[in-house]
């Protein structure tokens, strides 16, 4: 195992190096938000909507990046080394999860999904997806408790991790545990009103209003410029069919539950990021079904054709 996380390790390195001069509007902005986080001036609602529609947990890397940086390129390439930190430990939580299987933690390894999104884009949803493993984990050896906390820490840096929510709430002995998930978000946003002096509202209305690029994706693409018409309306439609689809889809293992619904999810939701396309390939590791190769080649395929105007400016 040591072997093949030095390879993951020297893969995601050479990433950086190589893709090190790429520029986008979501490194741009964690280095807006990084300074202004630094210069003690509240970003919320008008910074974060465009550029920070998240809890306040990772504008403060972003202002750590920022400062130890000292430049554009030195503080980028902080932000993406603690993306690979903590995709690192996605990797050993595969090599957990799927019961030591070295071949399921190469197959992630090496995949190249994670490395083009957390390498050369710089989104930091390796960070979420850690600790959202780290909960299945916890509830698979029936440390509840502990699996509800560190999913609340899942919640807190990205809210994505709450479409898991029920496949948690079911395994749960005690129900009444699933009331700890708000924990580490609320804190997150007491912490920042005191520091900063923000709105509560504020804060809010910037997380509840987000949602990744509308009708580009799924059957709601077809709908052309009426889509806009139906954008709210099918966000509510489809959240509502997910978790009800969440509640009837019961699997003995909850990895298993959790990869059919994100093929569900990618199958039908109304609104798409590509940063979206990393989340599946722990599970799509552990899981290996047939079409495995198939399916990395040509989420991989899409993401070269998306990333080529930055590679090549």
């Amino acid at each position: 195992m040591k072997k093949i996380i030095f390879l993951a390790l020297i893969l995601r390195l050479l990433g950086i190096f190589l893709f090190r001069n790429v520029d986008n509007y979501d490194l741009q902005s964690y280095l807006q938000v990084g300074e202004l986080t630094l210069k003690g001036i509240n970003i919320y609602p008008k910074v974060a909507n465009l550029h920070h529609p998240y809890f306040p947990f990772f504008l403060y890397l972003e202002a750590i990046s920022y400062w130890f940086g000292q430049s554009k390129i030195n503080a980028i390439i902080i932000i993406k080394i603690i993306n690979i930190i903590f995709d690192l430990g996605n990797l050993y939580l595969v090599y957990l999860l799927s019961k030591k299987n070295l071949k399921a933690s190469f197959l992630y390894a090496v995949n190249p999904v994670s490395i083009l999104i957390f390498c050369l884009h710089g989104q930091f949803d390796a960070i979420p997806l850690f600790f959202l493993l780290y909960s299945l984990y916890l509830i698979k050896v029936k440390k509840g408790a502990f699996s509800i906390l560190v999913f609340s820490l899942a919640v807190m840096i990205k809210t994505w991790p709450l479409l898991f929510i029920i496949s948690l709430y079911k395994r749960l002995k005690n129900k009444k545990l699933i009331l700890l998930i708000p924990v580490f978000p609320l804190l997150s946003i007491i912490i920042y009103i005191l520091l900063f002096k923000a709105s509560f509202l504020d804060i809010g209305k910037t997380l509840i209003s987000y949602q990744g690029l509308w009708g580009i994706w799924g059957i709601w693409a077809l709908l052309g410029d009426w889509r806009l018409r139906w954008q709210k309306l099918s966000t509510i439609i489809f959240l509502i069919v997910f978790f009800l689809y969440s509640l009837i889809k019961n699997k003995k293992n909850i990895i298993k539950e959790a990869f059919n619904l994100l093929i569900f999810f990618f199958v039908f939701t109304t609104n798409f990021s590509i940063q979206y396309l990393s989340w599946i390939m722990p599970f799509l590791a552990i899981v290996k079904p047939k079409y495995f190769w198939l399916l990395t080649i040509g989420i991989t395929l899409y993401l070269g054709f998306s990333y080529a105007a930055w590679i090549f400016p």
